[in-house]
């Protein structure tokens, strides 16, 4: 089983069938499904994106997808970069990350044991490469690098930017700790981000109109990308993620 996590603007690109709400330990998760791929949807920000990243419930998504017998996690995720090179309307695909957020429950073991997973690769090496073999197949363009995860909601700072561009290459505020929940569940995680904008001090000012300007360019790319995901000939998992508790967990 599949699962696609949409951000900023992807509510609009993807549609499943039916909204169902999923009962966890942590709370409640709204997804949905296409039965025509076989494939959950779950939207971040709601279907109405009225959810803020600071305030969205990580734990309950991805304990919910786990929940369903998912096994693999496309994450979309929308950056600023931080980089020259990196360009609005381009892809990035994290290879690592660093996180300055504050306030999210991050883990699904803060009692009963004590666990600490391994994160030396952080998203799954065989679900990076199928997607870099569909954007090279498609010849879309795109980086990889490290993203750094803020706590939102606002944009940052022209200082703090100084400071986040000696870490990482792009900036977002969803993409932790979705990467290091899943990997405690030991599914597969994977990152497409789209570049919607330069961050704070590359760029004069930055507006919300902006980034979903950008979007709107890139749908076509982004629903591409999707669908070639879910229909990609999977084998069985022999990737890091399947076995992430196996040495983790203290006796």
């Amino acid at each position: 089983m599949i699962a696609i996590i949409g951000g900023t603007g992807i509510a609009n690109i993807l549609r499943g069938d039916k909204e169902e709400i999923i009962e966890t330990k942590y709370g409640k998760a709204k997804i949905m499904r296409d039965k025509d791929l076989d494939v959950i949807l779950l939207f971040r920000h709601g279907v109405e994106h009225n959810i803020p990243p600071h305030k969205i419930n990580y734990r309950a998504n991805i304990y919910a997808l786990k929940k369903l017998g998912v096994e693999r996690i496309l994450a979309i995720n929308s950056v600023g970069s931080m980089k020259e090179h990196i360009k609005p309307g381009m892809f990035f695909i994290p290879i690592d990350f660093v996180e300055f957020t504050k306030k999210r429950e991050e883990t699904f073991y803060d009692y009963g044991k004590v666990v600490h997973i391994d994160l030396s690769e952080p998203y799954c090496p065989e679900l990076r490469e199928v997607l870099e073999n569909i954007l090279n197949k498609n010849n879309f363009e795109y980086e990889k690098g490290v993203y750094v995860c803020t706590e939102g909601p606002r944009f940052e700072t022209k200082r703090e930017i100084e400071i986040y561009r000696k870490f990482g290459d792009v900036v977002g505020m969803t993409g932790y700790p979705e990467v290091v929940l899943a990997r405690e569940l030991e599914m597969c995680y994977v990152s497409l981000c789209n570049v919607t904008n330069y961050a704070c001090g590359l760029q004069k000012c930055l507006t919300v109109k902006e980034v979903l300007d950008i979007l709107k360019e890139m749908e076509e790319r982004i629903l591409k990308v999707v669908e070639e995901f879910i229909k990609y000939n999977f084998k069985e998992r022999n990737c890091i993620c399947k076995d992430a508790l196996k040495y983790a967990v203290i006796e």
